[in-house]
This record gives structure tokens, C-alpha cells and sequence, in this order.
């Protein structure tokens, strides 16, 4: 509806623009007004702040001469101290006290102490500065603070006087005098004078600037009452406009907009020959369009009325989704909603038993649920059912509309019954899960073609819903199904199911405290497996879980009901056993052995095993679970060292002995920068010749914190457990290869340089490289290096040792095997190694003056390496008849003790500078 143009508005309009004009006039003169007024309180406020300050010079005089003269009377160590704050206060040493106004001692406190400082400390004379004086006014206040200045410079006289006076009335007397005399009063109004001119010359100056000021507000406030009478008129006038531009009053005008917002279109409104330009008359149009669109919204309500309560049904299906629990309490809220809400007969959910091929009610409601108790429609193929409207929509995959429920002949076998409860429509729609039809969603109508292209949108929607409902539920399934199972690893071992280490420690936690509460006692066991980790490597890690999974099954067997076994990864498995006392404890480690020691059927394979146990008992050893775990651990690693496959308690030596070897270890982290590390050589010397031929290069190490020198035996097992044998190690290489390099450009006469090399060492795969390195960077030509290795280290992985040593002799180093004899020997892999010389241990050397065995070994290992073209040298050798038994057996080297021990570098180079016969 289009308004036409009128100029009653458009006048009206611009009177209200001069009203408008006007009330910003009036607004400027009146805020000119206020402005002018605190102009004038402004100048009150300076004249206050300017007397204020010009007085507390005057005071602070006063105070001065008041405190001087109290303290030469009194001599009160009080008043000679106010006064010196005083002057501290106003020549800004000290901030002003908090309060302050006209006075200084007045404000100080019953207890002496003047208040908390409120600012930060400023001169009086930088105040005044501060405070709007002019230059005169600011001259003759320094000049009385002057006066002022000097005049405490006489009364200081007198306060000393006092203070060296030590009760003499006549210096007393003499020091009042000087406070009294004429001098000190003509002092005193010189600095009163210039603060009486600077009151007057304030009280001028701030006067004028009221006067001016007050003048210049009473011109505001005329010109705001001559505006504000203006903008009275304007407005009478513009209130004129206004009725004519309305066209009627301003009552008459929100009654009848009342009455169009109540939606009363039916009273015509009257318009006036002189309105007919006006707001009135245009109301009376919209009034009269209104009325027309109130006829058409009321023809077309009573077709909307069934589509609304289809989305009200909607609306209560998307909540029966939020709020159900289930599927049975979600289909039950739906078919309620449909029939209370969305205007149908009756509506029922079908469900699908997968296993009979059947349709089941799983809900219903409305008119005829009844008939549908005993209902079952079969899905095989040849059926009458076939043919209904869940057959069609089951073989169709899609939803099938009844417009005309009585004349369908899909519906004939339900034609009586739709008659009797009033269904002249209905719907079958599948519902879906996973893509797959689970069900059916049916609904009857009371009036034929109720389910127009509208309904059948929201009746798909609401199907989706449910779909999306079903789907939620699902998901919920899961994922309880999931933190189920979350929970459970949480607390159990995956592999196993046995209890992991958190399930363990909240047990071991609650076990200890009973056993702290009823006073008794508790046993730890840690087991480990004997050689697991050879199962794994030669059999596959899938035969060594399952290993795992067959013995914990056995474990479980061995331990009552209130006992837990808890593996704590790898082949590592932990015992709480509550109220046991050590021999409880040792019957089930040992039959826990026992058991273990049984043979397993693993697939194809008959595997047996063997365990070491550890044992701690609380209180003894240990009062929590950390605690317990590590003497438990100390004592199966015992176990490990001596023979494994038994059990030991921990003990105090274990304790000391773990101790020691943490220690040990973080010193050795340290040896090598803090220099406590050396390297001694020992001689190797040819029988046939008597010379010296090489030198064994060997690892001494001194250190305070472990009291002194540690023996190879004790600290090298323990770099080799914490990996710092590699960087000791190769620290060694090198301080051995440049020696060797030093000696042969000393002139002495070169010999080959032995090293031994650790199994961690060897198994490294970039130690050719970093042998070839060293000696290319210390200048060492390789056929003067010799690195020894145990036979053990050899044949723990013979092929990788053989490719090792191939490329070491490649890179021209020699190597020979180290305490042959004492280890794993095998004399086919003994002839692939690239060595050439074979080491023979001291152990056999030590009693063959004595031992008919040993000579037998001794001669055996001889023979064997000349037969296979190998040197041999004996260590240890100690005595003359050592010496000369391998004489007779054509030993090729020896060395020990007989000769020379292990030497520093210096004391070498003389053996090696001594001429030998």
C-alpha cells in the first residue's frame, strides 16, 4: 500500500527542525552558563589552595620558634626532634603528613609518631610553584622563606646551646635570651611582613577574576532564558503542524492503532473532508487493507491447523530424542506425539525380528492399538502381506502413501477395521540402520489425502530423526562399550588381563595400609623370566605372548583370593601377598618356580622356562610401594648374577650394594671431565727374544667420592649397564693410540698397542669408522693397534663379529681373543675370525707350576693356535717356574707381574728405553 505525498507533513517537518535548532541553542547558553559558574569556583579553589599554602609558611614559623623555645626550657629530646621534621616537612625531605590542613604538630599522634606520608615528599616553595602565584607574589614568599631560614639558623644556635648547656641555668638562660630579644622579633615580622602582602595581592588578584567571571555568567544565563522562551514558541507552533499533519488528535490516533493491534479490522474508520492529506487518512487504508488480509489468513488457517500440528509432533519427537534412554521409551514418546500433536488416528512402530522374517509392534497409539497386540506380518515372499502398504514399502525400499484407505485394494484385509476406528489415510514408511530396513513407521488419518506433499516432508523428516535417533543410540552403545574397555586396560594389561601398575598400586596402597592398621606383615615378589628375550628373538614376539598369556594363567592359579599378581610389562610380573610371613613367602616363590618350570605347548613348539624371584617384606623392608618394588628388584637382580631360576629375600647388603652402584654410576658420568680417570700401560714381552713387543693399554680410576681408586672389576660391569662405556671407551682408544703415536716419535722402538674392547663396544656398528678416524687423526699406522675381545663377545653373534672384524681387517688393525678358555668357545667360528693371536687367562697360568690340569689346558690352547697359525700369550705370569713351563710349551708372549705391572706412561718409556739382553 503506497501513501501519497502531502505538505501538512513535510511543514510539520520543518518547524521540527527549528525545534531542534532551538534546543541546541538552548543547551549551548546553558552550558555556558555552568561553565561560567565553575570558573568562579575555580578562582574560590585558587584562592583557597594559595592562602592555604601562604599560611602553613606562616605556621611552619610558628611551630619552629613554639618547638625551640619548648625544648631550650624543657630540653625534651621530642621537640628538638619535631622541629628538625619540620623543617624536613617544608623543605621536602620528608612528605607531608596525611591530613594535613593549617597546622604541622598539631595532627601528631598520642603515641609521638606523626601520621602515614600521603604524597610524595616536595618543598613548600615548589607547592607555591605550583599553585598559580605570580612572579611577584612568588618572590615575596621566597623571600619570607629566607627570612624564615635565617631565623632558624639562630634558633639551631640556641638548640645547640641547650644541648651542650648540661644543666647550666646561666647558658639556659642565655639560649631563652637569644629567643626573646629584640633581634629575634625583628626576625621574625620580616618574615611575617612579605606573607601578609603576598594575602593581599591574592585576595585582589582572585577578586577581579570573580567579578569578571560572575559578569560574564549572569550574560549566560540571560541568553539561556531569552533561547528557552524561543524554543517554547517554536514548540507551540510545531505542535499546530503537528494536529494538522495528523489529521486528527493524538488519543484518537493511539486508539485507533489500538484497536489494529488487537486485530479489530472490522470498524471502519471516519475520515473528515479536511483530513484527507493526513496520518489519519492513511491509517484508514491500512485499516482497510488489514481487513482484507484477515479474510484471507482465516480462509487459509484451516489448512495450515493440520500442518502445524505435524511440526508440533515434530518439535515432540526432536525432544522424545533428547530425553529417551532407549529405543522402546523413544518409540513410545513418538507415537504419542504424533496422535496428541499431529492430528492422526492412530500411528504404531513395526519392528523387524531378524531371525523370523516378522513385523512386531514395538509402539503404539491412538484409535485401534488394540487390534495390533496380536498383529504379526510375515516377510517371506507368496504371502497375502506382500501386498499391504509395509509390503510395498519393504519391497520398494521406499515409503508408500494410501491417499484413500477404504477404496485401496492394498488395504482390503483391513478395510473393516479402518471403518470401525475412522482411518480414511495412511502411511508406511521404513525406517533404517546402517542403510538396512529394521522396521516400519505407519500412520492413519481420519480424512482422505491428509498426507499432501507438505505432510509427507515432515513425516520424512521426522523419520530421519529417528533414524539419527537410532543412530545416537548406537554410538551411546559403543561408546560405553568403549570406556568400558577404556576402563579396563586402564587397570589390566592388555596382553595378559592380569592387573597393570596402576591397579597395582592402588591395591599395594590399600594392602599396606591394613597391614599398618592390623599390624601385620606383607610380602613383594618381583619375577622375571630367565632368557625371555632369546624365546622372542629366535621364536617371534607372537609365541613369547603367547607364553605369557599360558602363564599367567598359571599364576593366577597359585594365589588365593584376596593375593594379586600384576605384570608390569615385558616378561615382569609382581606379587602382593597380605598377612604372610618369610617362610609363607618362600613356599610360594618356590612353588611359583615349580610351576613355572613345567613344560609349555606353545603352537608347534615345547617350551620350558625358568624365573628369578625377588622377595621383600613389609615393614622390614620397605614402608610403601616404591620402596618395596626396588628391594624386591635388588633381590631378583641378585638372583640373575648367581644362577637364576630361584628366589632370595632382599637384605641390607643389597641395599648397600645398589646403593653403591647408583653411585658409581653418576660418578662415572663425571670421570672423564673432572680428569679422575688414567690410563697405565703393562708390558707384553716375546719369550723368544726377552723384548718388549706391545703394551696393554688398562683403565685405572680414582675418585674421592667412592673413597679412592675403584677397581676395573667393579666400576667397568657398571658403565657397561648405563651405556657410558662407549664415550669411556673410546676416550681409552684414544689416549692409547696417541701414546703409541708419542712413543714412536720419541724414537723409542715401536710396539703394537693392545686395547680391549666391551661387548657394547663391539656390537656397535660404527666402531670400524671410529677406529679408522682415531688413527687417522693421532697419526697411528693401524699394524700398531691390537684390540682384544673376549671369546664371549665373539660368539654371542658370530656372524655380525665376523663381519666386524672383516672390516677391521680391512683397515689393517690386528685383534686377538681375550681370557680364551673361560667362555663359549667354538673352534669353527673360532677359524672364520680375523685374529691372529689368542690370549691365554690367567686363571689357567696361576698354578700350572702345580696343577697337572691346567698345564693340560695350558699345552691344549698352545698346540690348537699353532696349529691354526695363531700367537699366544700368557697373562698373570708371576714366577720363574710359570715362566719356564711356557718356555717349554713354545708360548709365543707373556705378561704379568714376573715382568712388570701396569705403569704410568712415564715409567713405561723407561722400560721401553731399557736395553734388554
Amino acid at each position: 500500500m503506497s501513501l501519497p505525498p502531502s505538505a501538512a507533513p513535510r511543514r510539520f517537518a520543518h518547524y521540527l527542525w527549528l525545534c531542534l535548532g532551538a534546543l541546541c541553542v538552548v543547551t549551548a547558553a546553558f552550558v555556558l552558563y555552568v561553565w561560567s559558574e565553575k570558573r568562579i569556583d575555580r578562582a574560590n579553589l585558587q584562592r583557597y589552595a594559595a592562602r592555604k599554602l601562604v599560611n602553613e609558611l606562616r605556621h611552619s614559623s610558628d611551630d619552629l620558634t613554639r618547638m625551640a623555645r619548648t625544648y631550650v626550657v624543657t630540653g625534651e629530646p621530642q621537640y628538638r626532634l619535631h622541629y628538625q621534621e619540620i623543617i624536613d616537612i617544608r623543605d621536602g625531605v620528608r612528605p607531608h603528613p596525611q591530613g594535613y590542613d593549617n597546622v604541622y604538630w598539631d595532627l601528631v599522634l598520642d603515641a609521638g609518631q606523626p601520621p602515614r606520608p600521603s604524597e610524595p615528599a616536595i618543598s613548600l616553595l615548589d607547592l607555591m610553584a605550583r599553585a598559580g602565584f605570580s612572579p611577584g607574589e612568588l618572590a615575596l614568599l621566597a623571600r619570607s622563606k629566607s627570612a624564615s631560614d635565617q631565623l632558624a639558623a639562630t634558633e639551631i644556635v640556641a638548640l645547640n646551646m641547650r644541648d651542650g648547656a648540661h644543666g647550666d641555668a646561666r647558658v639556659i638562660a642565655a639560649a631563652t635570651a637569644m629567643l626573646y630579644d629584640d633581634a629575634y622579633h625583628r626576625a621574625k615580622a620580616s618574615i611575617m611582613r612579605p606573607i601578609a602582602d603576598v594575602n593581599d595581592s591574592v585576595d585582589r588578584r582572585t577578586g577581579q577574576q570573580v567579578e569578571s567571571t560572575v559578569k560574564e555568567a549572569a550574560l549566560a544565563r540571560g541568553l539561556f532564558v531569552l533561547f528557552a522562551l524561543i524554543l517554547v514558541a517554536v514548540t507551540w507552533r510545531a505542535k499546530r503542524k503537528l494536529d494538522t499533519a495528523l489529521g486528527c488528535s493524538v488519543d484518537q490516533l493511539q486508539a485507533a492503532m489500538g484497536r489494529l493491534g488487537r486485530g479489530d479490522f472490522g470498524t471502519p474508520l471516519a475520515v473528515p473532508a479536511r483530513s484527507a492529506d493526513s496520518v489519519w487518512s492513511w491509517l484508514s487504508a491500512m485499516q482497510k487493507s488489514l481487513a482484507r488480509l484477515d479474510a484471507e489468513r482465516a480462509a487459509a488457517l484451516e489448512r495450515t491447523l493440520r500442518v502445524s500440528g505435524l511440526y508440533s509432533a515434530l518439535s515432540q519427537c526432536n525432544q522424545a530424542i533428547v530425553r529417551s534412554r532407549s529405543e522402546a521409551e523413544l518409540f513410545a514418546r513418538i507415537v504419542d506425539g504424533v496422535v496428541d500433536h499431529g492430528g492422526m488416528t492412530m500411528a504404531w512402530i513395526g519392528i523387524i525380528d531378524p531371525q523370523r522374517r516378522e513385523v512386531r509392534s514395538a509402539a503404539a497409539a491412538g484409535a485401534g492399538i488394540e487390534y495390533l497386540g496380536q498383529l504379526v506380518l510375515p516377510l517371506d515372499s507368496g504371502q497375502p502381506q506382500d501386498g499391504s502398504p509395509i509390503g510395498l514399502a519393504y519391497s520398494g525400499g521406499e515409503p508408500h502413501w494410501c491417499q484413500d484407505f477404504q477404496a485401496a485394494p492394498e488395504t482390503g484385509s483391513w478395510h473393516e477395521q479402518g471403518a470401525c476406528y475412522g482411518w480414511r489415510a495412511s502411511a508406511a514408511i521404513p525406517l533404517r540402520r546402517r542403510g538396512e530396513i529394521i522396521g516400519f513407521f505407519v500412520l492413519c488419518a481420519d480424512t482422505t489425502h491428509a498426507f499432501d506433499n507438505e505432510v509427507q516432508a515432515l513425516l520424512l523428516e521426522m523419520t530421519l530423526d529417528i533414524e539419527f535417533a537410532l543412530k545416537n543410540f548406537d554410538r551411546e552403545a559403543e561408546r560405553e562399550q568403549a570406556n568400558e574397555r577404556i576402563q579396563y586396560l586402564a587397570h589390566h594389561d592388555a596382553l595378559t588381563g592380569l592387573p597393570n601398575r596402576a591397579q597395582l598400586q592402588e591395591h599395594t596402597r590399600h594392602a599396606l595400609a591394613l597391614a599398618r592398621r592390623n599390624r601385620s606383615s606383607l610380602a613383594l615378589l618381583m619375577l622375571d623370566l630367565d632368557h625371555f628375550k632369546d624365546i622372542n628373538d629366535s621364536l617371534g614376539h607372537s609365541v613369547g605372548d603367547l607364553l605369557l598369556c599360558e602363564l599367567s594363567q598359571r599364576l593366577r592359579q597359585c594365589l588365593r583370593e584376596d593375593d594379586m599378581v600384576a605384570r608390569l610389562g615385558g616378561d615382569e610380573f609382581i606379587f602382593v601377598l597380605e598377612q604372610v610371613e618369610a617362610a609363607d613367602a618362600a613356599a610360594v616363590a618356590r612353588k611359583l618356580i615349580d610351576m613355572i618350570g613345567q613344560p609349555y605347548s606353545i603352537g608347534v613348539h615345547d617350551l620350558k622356562v625358568s624365573a628369578s624371584i625377588g622377595i621383600a617384606l613389609y615393614p622390614a623392608d620397605g614402608a610403601d610401594l616404591e620402596t618395596l618394588l626396588q628391594s624386591a628388584d635388588a633381590a631378583m637382580y641378585q638372583v640373575k648374577r648367581t644362577g637364576r631360576h630361584d628366589y632370595r629375600f632382599f637384605t641390607l647388603a643389597m641395599q648397600h650394594r645398589a646403593a653403591r652402584h647408583l653411585q658409581m654410576v653418576n660418578a662415572l658420568r663425571y670421570a672423564l671431565e673432572r680428569e679422575q680417570m688414567q690410563v697405565v700401560y703393562q708390558p707384553q714381552i716375546s719369550l723368544a727374544t726377552g723384548r718388549i713387543v706391545g703394551a696393554e693399554a688398562l683403565l685405572r680410576w680414582t675418585t674421592p667420592e667412592l673413597g679412592g681408586a675403584v677397581t676395573p672389576a667393579e666400576f667397568i660391569p657398571a658403565a657397561e649397564e648405563s651405556g657410558l662405556i662407549l664415550p669411556i671407551g673410546a676416550w681409552v682408544l684414544r689416549q692409547a693410540v696417541r701414546q703409541a703415536r708419542a712413543w714412536i716419535d720419541a724414537g723409542l722402538p715401536p710396539v703394537a698397542m693392545a686395547v680391549n674392547l666391551s661387548a657394547m663396544q663391539f656390537r656397535n656398528t660404527e666402531l670400524p669408522e671410529l677406529i679408522a678416524q682415531i688413527l687417522e687423526e693421532e697419526g697411528l699406522p693401524p699394524s700398531y693397534l691390537e684390540l682384544e675381545l673376549t671369546e664371549g663377545v665373539a660368539a654371542h653373534d658370530p656372524q655380525g663379529a665376523i663381519a666386524i672384524m672383516n672390516q677391521l681387517h680391512e683397515r689393517g688393525v690386528r685383534m686377538s681373543i681375550d681370557d680364551f678358555g673361560t667362555g663359549y668357545s667354538s673352534l669353527s667360528h673360532l677359524k672364520k675370525f680375523k685374529v691372529y693371536k689368542l690370549k691365554i687367562d690367567q686363571s689357567f697360568v696361576r698354578d700350572i707350576s702345580t696343577d697337572a690340569e691346567d698345564k693340560a689346558i695350558v699345552s691344549a690352547i698352545i698346540n690348537m693356535a699353532r696349529s691354526l697359525g695363531l700367537k699366544t700369550i700368557a697373562e698373570g705370569v708371576e714366577t720363574a717356574e710359570q715362566l719356564s713351563f711356557l718356555r717349554e710349551q713354545h708360548c709365543d708372549e707373556m705378561q704379568g707381574y714376573y715382568f712388570s705391572k701396569p705403569v704410568p706412561e712415564a715409567e713405561f718409556r723407561q722400560l721401553l728405553s731399557k736395553p734388554r739382553d
